[in-house]
């Protein structure tokens, strides 16, 4: 397909991105060449001075529920085994060698082995949340050399003005095998709640499902419990823009994902850049926070909390697909929030998906149930280049462009809002709607009409009558 002038100009932005960090690096990371632990042993509390006999399958784990608090779990090491492995596990706040608090940073950790002549223990010490209440981990032990590796979760490092508030820093999970210089499909997950950028790399079957089907995850911080406000969204959209710069990527292939907070910084930032993202996906988000809630000391006030409703700007979803994702029995963020936002979606004829999730509440299980259907999707979505129809609500000053569209916003206007609707009709083009807007600058090839043609715009009704369209030059 011969790519238009405006579209190679997107294709670009995508590519670099308008604030493209100056340095981008994707490091290697340690890890352990060798098999994988099978049994442990496990137990709640304090750890104990005499730790029974390993006899829990590991895969088990992961959908074995078991109360919040303390927990642990062990496994014995050859003492001529050279290293292990302990992944990232959700909750994991400490990891004993030998009795012994290594002291280890979030993410996974390689351990050296001491060649003794004794064997060893590995202890990993948990706070099950509430919100797991299960231990999760990216990946089982490994027990054997170090290595290092160029795949699997590596971190990301790169220029952000958001540094002092954790910024800068994502992961990637790179699967085993990926060639980086094949532009394949991204899978950018925003965390949690209380959670950072190694949140989801505990969840083992996010990981294999991304392995299975060749699928790179981006998973960037939300700056703390933001509920991905300003600075956050500028933050993930630069962990993106960063990735890119180091990873190949298709521009066309990306989706966007989060649970929780997450999911609600999915739609919100989604509905913001619609044009950047091939599917947008939302497990028990909220769509139009309560500012009755917790939320007041963060929002602040009805105008914050505008710029962060997803409801309050359905239109922008008109071509991008949207999944929502939502337990039954969900006392944290009810479902309500999820199912007022795909009546609002459908109401207006766009493509969106609501999964009820029976017995289910605001907890990860619902994450890893839907772990392989959510890679799935992001292998096979692509973003809509060439619109007919274009409808965008702007709701933060700077946002002042979809889809290759520049509006200009009428300085009296009120709220700050502005709003078009542009829509191709045969050979011309018509203005549908506009609210708080002076003018719009249309790329050349926009709505699939030739780059050559200057067709006429229409106002539809008065409200376009004053505004003035244009098209960029010819080049």
């Amino acid at each position: 397909m011969a790519w238009h002038p405006w579209q190679l100009s997107m294709g670009l932005l995508a590519l670099f991105g308008a604030a493209a960090p100056r340095v981008a690096a994707l490091q290697a990371a340690p890890s352990v060449t060798g098999a994988p632990v099978t049994l442990v042993s496990t137990g709640a509390g304090v750890v104990p001075p005499l730790l029974p006999e390993p006899t829990t399958v590991w895969s088990s784990l992961v959908s074995t529920t078991v109360a919040p608090g303390a927990r642990w779990l062990s496994f014995p090491v050859a003492a001529d085994s050279g290293a292990v492995l302990v992944p990232w596990c959700a909750g994991r706040v400490a990891v004993l060698l030998d009795g012994h608090d290594v002291h280890a940073a979030k993410g996974p950790v390689v351990l050296d082995v001491a060649a003794n002549g004794h064997p060893h223990v590995l202890t990993i010490a948990f706070d099950i949340s509430d919100y797991e209440r299960r231990i999760t981990c990216g990946e089982p032990p490994r027990v054997g050399a170090r290595a290092t590796t160029q795949d699997g979760l590596l971190p990301l490092d790169f220029a952000s003005p958001h540094a002092a508030l954790g910024g800068g820093h994502a992961v990637v999970y790179v699967p085993p095998g990926h060639d980086r210089h094949r532009r394949g499909p991204l899978l950018v997950g925003l965390h949690p709640w209380n959670g950072s950028p190694w949140t989801y790399s505990a969840y083992e079957p996010l990981l294999a499902a991304a392995r299975a089907a060749d699928v790179l995850l981006l998973f960037p911080s939300g700056l703390g419990n933001s509920l991905y406000t300003a600075d956050a969204e500028d933050e993930v959209l630069r962990a993106i823009d960063a990735l890119l710069a180091v990873v190949a990527v298709d521009p066309d292939r990306i989706t966007l994902w989060g649970a929780s907070m997450g999911g609600g910084g999915a739609t919100t930032i989604g509905f913001h850049h619609p044009d950047r993202f091939a599917a947008i996906i939302s497990l028990f988000g909220d769509s139009k926070y309560d500012l009755s809630t917790y939320v007041r000391g963060i929002l602040g006030d009805g105008a914050s909390a505008h710029r962060v409703n997803a409801l309050d700007i359905v239109d922008n979803a008109r071509n991008v697909p949207v999944w929502l994702v939502h337990g039954q029995d969900d006392r944290v963020s009810p479902i309500a929030q999820s199912a007022m936002l795909a009546r609002a979606l459908e109401a207006k004829h766009f493509e969106v998906r609501f999964d009820r999730v029976p017995n289910a509440g605001h907890e990860g299980r619902v994450v890893t149930d839907f772990a392989d259907r959510i890679v799935s999707r992001a292998a096979t979505a692509r973003r809509v280049y060439l619109p007919s129809r274009v409808s965008y609500w702007s709701v933060v000053r700077r946002h002042d462009r979809a889809y290759g569209i520049r509006l200009k916003r009428a300085h009296t206007h009120t709220t700050g809002d502005a709003f078009f609707d542009l829509a191709r009709v045969g050979e011309s083009v018509h203005l549908v709607h506009a609210e708080g807007v002076t003018s719009l600058r249309l790329p050349r090839g926009a709505f699939g009409i030739a780059p050559t043609a200057t067709p006429a715009v229409v106002a539809d009704e008065p409200s376009g009558a004053s505004v003035r369209v244009e098209w960029d030059p010819v080049e």
